[in-house]
């Protein structure tokens, strides 16, 4: 039985003796027996470059929107008074890039907590507490700094409870 080798950039299957070594390869000759070429030009670079920077920046758009739109409606309902949009704005945009570092503390404390305990139950709890505190603890901390906006104690923990649940929902292992 002869050893397959598998292609890098289509994943077709060939027979090893087919491959070419890197320093036997003769100019206008492909490498793996393909006719393209993989390396990028500059101007593909620079296409590719601004395609992964407009997709990221969509991607955060969408994100942002998402908590904008959520707790705009949130503090609809729980009659949360703001001064203006700008200050919602702001009380957004403070709040994602809190929520990542406290996400990475997050997974952090737990990595270091989850594994010294025994018990599945204590496991459960302990992983569902650390992770609502480290929720709420930015949405604490963003109410205090931003003026404009106050946000009761009791909105904060439902919006905390909110996004534990949403977490445990996007999050693909379960304990």
């Amino acid at each position: 039985m002869s050893q397959m080798t598998y292609c890098f950039f289509c994943w077709n299957e060939f027979p090893h003796s087919r491959i070419t070594p890197i320093n036997r390869v003769k100019k206008g000759e492909s490498i793996m027996g393909h006719d393209h070429d993989p390396n990028l030009s500059g101007s593909d670079k620079l296409i590719l470059a601004i395609s992964m920077t407009l997709l990221f920046a969509l991607a955060l758009l969408f994100v942002g929107g998402a908590f904008l739109f959520g707790f705009a409606g949130l503090f609809q309902l729980f009659s949360v008074k703001y001064d203006t949009k700008s200050s919602l704005i702001y009380y957004i945009v403070l709040l994602i890039p809190l929520t990542l570092l406290f996400e990475i503390a997050t997974m952090t404390f737990l990595i270091r907590v989850l594994p010294r305990l025994r018990r599945r139950w204590t496991i459960i709890i302990s992983k569902i507490g650390i992770t609502f505190l480290f929720i709420w603890i930015p949405l604490y901390l963003t109410d205090q700094w931003i003026k404009g906006i106050t946000v009761p104690l009791n909105t904060e923990l439902v919006a905390a409870s909110l996004l534990l649940v949403l977490d445990s929902l996007v999050e693909k292992k379960h304990l």
